[in-house]
């Protein structure tokens, strides 16, 4: 029987994400064809763009022009000058240029998070990672505190910082495009990923490790279930809102007294972390359904 579809989308990754064996472009694939989506997987890298031969940009895929641009576009990578210009071109992303930029730079997501009274970690930022140990440890009110790449994903490049030297490591390693950070010590080796997509949760787990105090899956951590708190989730949801993310990722620190402080919002989060259950992982149908819903009327 012929599948009929109702609207075409493309997912946009990097391509070194094609040599992971346990990538999700077939489940995706048929999660959007239940709905009536033909999804196409496209990566950036074989995608060009171009200005100057009328009022929206050109593209290219494999060296041949496209002529007809999806309904909407998924994209999995942080290049601006290609979100932007699929929005010029009239398409509808997940998720939107701007709110990408405000994930990826987490400084950016702090300042938005502390002027709208969400609680994060105290969060310290120079220019050019110059930064005086002694001055950040009065600042932060302890001798203890993490320096990580401003752009940083994944767990990598975020350090536990305890001396002078330790932090001049640190911030050679970010090339000085780092930020301090205030070490939430409640939350040492655990976290809860929370997924949002819209204005409701996804799921959510608790990412836990006992031999670090990163609890990243990718970092050689563990998940187990977690029950959010009806505060827990509305904090998630207000937090993406805050940013305009449609679907995302959102970290959330255990404080004192039961409280959760945002540590960082994650704009293109991976969602297979949720499987390591055993449980069915409702994640890409519910993105669906949501695109389906909110974008293509």
């Amino acid at each position: 029987m012929t599948q009929t579809f109702t609207h075409t989308g493309w997912i946009i990754y990097p391509r070194y994400v094609a040599r992971h064996g346990d990538n999700a472009f077939g489940w995706l694939a048929d999660e959007a064809a239940a709905v009536g989506i033909d999804l196409h997987v496209l990566f950036a890298e074989e995608l060009t763009v171009g200005y100057g031969h009328g009022t929206v940009p050109a593209f290219w895929h494999r060296g041949e022009a496209v002529t007809r641009l999806p309904d909407f576009a998924i994209v999995r990578t942080y290049d601006t000058v290609l979100s932007r210009a699929l929005e010029r071109a009239g398409v509808p992303l997940i998720n939107s240029s701007a709110s990408m930029e405000l994930c990826k730079n987490k400084m950016l997501t702090h300042e938005l998070l502390a002027a709208a009274g969400i609680p994060t970690p105290q969060t310290l930022y120079a220019p050019e990672g110059e930064y005086d140990y002694r001055h950040v440890a009065g600042v932060l009110g302890s001798e203890r505190f993490v320096v990580k790449r401003i752009d940083g994903a994944k767990g990598e490049d975020v350090f536990l910082i305890d001396n002078e030297e330790g932090m001049r490591q640190a911030v050679a390693q970010c090339k000085g495009h780092c930020l301090c950070q205030q070490f939430i010590a409640s939350s040492s080796g655990r976290d809860v990923r929370v997924w949002v997509i819209g204005d409701r949760v996804a799921g959510a787990v608790l990412r836990y490790s006992e031999t670090s105090f990163r609890s990243n899956f990718s970092q050689g951590g563990q998940v187990a279930p977690f029950e959010l708190s009806p505060h827990a989730a509305q904090l998630a949801v207000r937090s993406a809102r805050l940013l305009g993310v449609a679907f995302s990722g959102i970290d959330l620190l255990f404080g004192e007294d039961d409280h959760f402080i945002v540590n960082e919002i994650n704009g293109n989060a991976g969602f297979r972390t949720l499987s390591q259950l055993g449980r069915p992982n409702p994640i890409p149908a519910e993105l669906f359904a949501y695109i389906r819903d909110s974008l293509l009327r």
